[in-house]
């Protein structure tokens, strides 16, 4: 079974687009001769379980069929399953979600055959994982997460909009829809944030730490990140008021954000962030917990089917320095 695919299926992603384009996905991986096994998934986490169970069985390569939570799910399957090392396992990914964003990064085509073609040839990256520590109804609890986690708004955002997905409320609207009703509520929180042991004291609107550089249904708000380099990227927006949130809304989107005067980027392995009140917490853009949360970095430890066009050394040669600024107190 290692030259075998293990395909897990969400027939929720893209509001049920993925299960009506089986079918089509089904013939192309058939027609590109990729030998494979599948099981659609029932419920909240059972990717976790598939993606468990398809290694002990012997298989080595999953593809994830659905969105970034989809995926999210088979790499936590992937790194709390004692089988194999994690680094034996390689991922492909058949992007049908509202979101996409990991996808972005790697210049995954979004035409489920040059998807299916991408994943025949087989061309890996090694990238990074992220563990985020972070609580639950005063519990600890532990996650992995390939591309960004969101802390303050981007978690309220994240939120509103996971739930309008368990109503049934689908669309590409739905995280604009979100983030417009969370800024109409959402109040600055006082955060101190420890990276590398250097502190930051703010009171901070969000934060968002990165692995790769989408978040949020395309923004940029890391826009310097490097997947496979061991660091996270952090940007911290302090507190702004709303207007100006409107205001600077296309600065997310086409990678300056750092230029904003309100706006500090830094850099580093290791992250620990507090705050009174507490604030939540998503990964991925799924809503988990809220702090005390801690952000550790394994480099390299994840092997990913990529696009034929990306190019890391593209990225890598328009890397931003170091940004860093006195502690704040």
């Amino acid at each position: 079974m290692e030259t075998s695919w293990f395909v897990v299926v969400n027939p929720r992603a893209g509001g049920g687009k993925s299960v009506v384009d089986w079918p089509i996905i089904s013939r192309l991986l058939n027609k590109y001769d990729i030998h494979y096994s599948h099981a659609f998934t029932e419920y909240k986490y059972h990717a976790v379980e598939l993606t468990v169970q398809a290694i002990v069985k012997g298989y080595r390569n999953i593809i994830a069929v659905g969105g970034d939570g989809t995926l999210n799910e088979v790499v936590n399957g992937i790194f709390i399953q004692k089988t194999v090392s994690p680094s034996d396992i390689t991922v492909g990914v058949i992007g049908v979600g509202t979101g996409n964003d990991w996808f972005r990064m790697y210049e995954i085509p979004h035409n489920y055959e040059e998807c299916v073609r991408a994943i025949k040839n087989k061309r890996v990256f090694k990238q990074d994982v992220g563990v985020a520590e972070y609580y639950k109804s005063s519990v600890r609890h532990t996650r992995y997460f390939i591309n960004a986690a969101g802390v303050g708004f981007d978690a309220e955002v994240a939120r509103r909009t996971n739930r309008l997905k368990d109503l049934g409320k689908r669309g590409a609207l739905l995280y604009i829809l979100s983030l417009i009703k969370a800024l109409i509520r959402y109040r600055s929180t006082r955060i101190n944030v420890k990276v590398d042991g250097k502190h930051f004291q703010h009171t901070v609107f969000s934060l968002t730490i990165g692995i790769c550089r989408f978040n949020g249904a395309g923004m940029m708000q890391v826009p310097f990140a490097l997947s496979d380099d061991g660091l996270f990227d952090v940007t911290i927006i302090k507190k702004i008021s709303k207007l100006n949130v409107v205001a600077n809304l296309p600065r997310l989107y086409n990678g300056t954000i750092l230029k904003h005067s309100r706006v500090l980027g830094v850099r580093g392995k290791s992250i620990e962030i507090m705050s009174i009140p507490a604030v939540g917490l998503e990964v991925d853009g799924e809503s988990l917990g809220e702090t005390p949360l801690k952000f550790s970095i394994m480099q390299q430890a994840l092997s990913v089917i990529v696009g034929e066009q990306f190019n890391q050394s593209k990225l890598t040669a328009k890397k931003q320095p170091q940004l860093l600024e006195p502690a704040a107190r």
